[in-house]
């Protein structure tokens, strides 16, 4: 493979995406085992059915990376993100996983986690320019 280009997916991008992830997933279960691969999605809805919060994490070997939590502004601080973060370490338990890890911006929740046990393990400085983003993880007993 010595002749290749290199392009900007415009048309494709999906697709392309798709193609890389897969390609990426299928190299690291030859390099460490069966990925055990799942998705997690939690929802909480108010009585009409609207979104008001919500969980993505990716559960794969013996850990989970929490992607996304979101609470709606008038739900913070009533134990509904804190609630969110137990049903997803608990899916993680059941699985035999053990090790849970996410990111938080600057002016996001890092008090959040802490207080959930996180530790934090690293800080890029400066994104935005007026903030960081910090990876924290937590073992599960």
């Amino acid at each position: 493979m010595s002749d290749y280009r290199i392009a900007r997916e415009t048309d494709y991008a999906e697709r392309t995406a798709s193609e890389v992830l897969n390609e990426l997933l299928a190299f690291n279960a030859s390099q460490a085992g069966d990925l055990n691969l799942e998705r997690l999605v939690f929802s909480v809805r108010a009585d009409d059915g609207a979104l008001v919060g919500g969980l993505v994490a990716m559960q794969y070997w013996n850990g989970m990376f929490i992607d996304l939590l979101w609470v709606h502004e008038k739900l913070r601080g009533r134990g509904v993100g804190t609630k969110l973060m137990r049903r997803a370490e608990d899916s993680l338990s059941a699985r035999g996983g053990d090790i849970s890890f996410l990111s938080t911006w600057s002016f996001q929740a890092p008090g959040f986690y802490e207080k959930l046990g996180y530790t934090a393990f690293g800080t890029l400085e400066g994104l935005p320019a007026n903030g960081s983003r910090t990876w924290y993880f937590k073992r599960l007993k």
